[in-house]
């Protein structure tokens, strides 16, 4: 079972790590392309940053495929239809001026819900992995996650994905580079 309450402090410390990520970097239009071009999963490449960054560990494609498995049920009967329903009703905004904003907060609310949810289904999953490699070098573990989750996917090592691998790794850096007070800034 999932510990919605959050208190599994590596799904916690995962949350945090992606609220700051996508809210202090110029990561959304990056993330939001290989998301919506390749079929890439934002939460699992997220994640594949923040193992690589945080925890010092090195994921295989195998472990991807594990990863991904248990969340597939999740993001494609909850995530997904909820995005819909979002971007549909953001398209419909003209039409319903009066109450567009509200409904638009809340299925917003609920959506970011669904996210989190579906970041402690990993962790809870994470946890459970065997045979995992440690290092010191986050950079390159980071890098090392994007490409091993990217292979499970098939995307091709073109110029534009490499530059987009190594935009994503370096903003990672630039998140940790934050002080606290300019983590808790919106």
């Amino acid at each position: 079972m999932v510990d919605l309450s959050m208190t599994n402090s590596t799904s916690l410390k995962f949350w945090q790590f992606s609220l700051a990520y996508y809210q202090h970097s110029n990561s959304a239009e990056t993330l939001l392309r290989l998301q919506n071009n390749y079929g890439l999963d934002i939460n699992l490449i997220l994640f594949a940053l923040w193992v690589g960054s945080i925890e010092s560990t090195a994921l295989l494609r195998d472990h991807f495929q594990t990863l991904d498995s248990s969340i597939t049920n999740w993001r494609d009967n909850i995530i997904q239809p909820l995005r819909k329903l979002r971007q549909t009703a953001k398209a419909q905004t003209a039409l319903f001026s009066n109450f567009s904003d509200n409904f638009l907060n809340m299925t917003s609310d609920i959506e970011l819900e669904a996210e989190r949810v579906c970041q402690a289904l990993l962790c809870q999953e994470y946890l459970k992995l065997k045979d995992l490699s440690k290092g010191s070098n986050k950079k390159g573990l980071a890098t090392t996650n994007l490409n091993s989750y990217f292979s499970l996917l098939a995307i091709p090592n073109r110029q534009d994905i490499i530059e987009a691998k190594h935009k994503l790794v370096n903003l990672t850096e630039e998140v940790f580079s934050l002080s606290p007070q300019e983590l808790r800034r919106p």
